[in-house]
């Protein structure tokens, strides 16, 4: 599989292990396409199989992994079309997902939003290597996960969530590119600027302006990452 030394030397809880694997799949250190198997993973981490094949059920619903047969998982492929699909809807929705959240945000949402940005801004405004790439990964999924709650929408809440680790792998990649980065902190700093007015208006060109950018960037960073990338990577960039 892929390196484990992440995981402490008792032994490690469900949590641990989920963040460890999703890491790995955001960063595609372990390869989009590949083969997992339950008793395989097991034996390799030397973990019980109850546990394996709890964080592959869960890194499944994250849409991160597909079932292939009992016990048996691919880390769902990833290619030029499949991103400029996601993308695509993406586009369309987290736009109007950032207006709707940023005009109906309680006191406590509009706080936690605006504290998550300058966190997120933190980050990025550092040198893009893995470990910075994958915090601001989770900072922007707490960010979209807000302003899906603050929406009041449950049907928003749950069609994002069923594209969110996805799109945050296509964006890990993009950051770890160095490609956008300046587009994500320029939207990080204007977004956050207008929480506090409840402007829906704004929010939604701010966002649409970035999804646009990041979009037109991971068609650039994917049509160039050659079939077998660095680390062993595999990205078969079909058209």
């Amino acid at each position: 599989m892929a390196d484990t030394s992440a995981l402490a030397l008792e032994t490690p809880s469900s949590e641990a292990v989920y963040r460890m694997l999703r890491n790995q799949i955001m960063t595609c250190e372990l390869s989009p396409g590949r083969l997992l198997t339950e008793r395989e993973s097991a034996v390799e981490l030397g973990l019980g199989l109850s546990l394996v094949h709890e964080v592959l059920t869960r890194l499944m619903r994250d849409g991160l992994v597909q079932a292939v047969s009992p016990g048996v998982y691919r880390i769902t492929p990833l290619t030029l079309k499949s991103a400029n699909d996601l993308l695509t809807v993406w586009t369309l929705l987290a736009p109007e997902m950032a207006a709707l959240g940023t005009s109906r945000a309680d006191p406590q949402q509009a706080a936690g939003l605006r504290q998550l940005m300058v966190e997120g801004n933190t980050v990025l405004a550092g040198p893009p290597d893995r470990n910075r790439v994958i915090r601001f990964i989770d900072i922007a999924e707490q960010v979209f996960g807000l302003v899906a709650t603050a929406s009041r929408n449950e049907r928003l809440v749950e069609t994002y969530r069923s594209l969110a680790g996805e799109t945050w792998r296509v964006i890990s990649l993009i950051l770890l590119a160095a490609d956008c980065v300046d587009t994500l902190l320029a939207a990080g700093v204007t977004w956050g600027s207008t929480i506090e007015d409840r402007d829906g208006a704004t929010a939604t060109q701010i966002v649409r302006d970035v999804t646009l950018a990041t979009h037109m960037s991971a068609m650039r960073v994917l049509s160039n990452r050659p079939g077998t990338g660095g680390g062993g990577v595999v990205l078969p960039l079909r058209r």
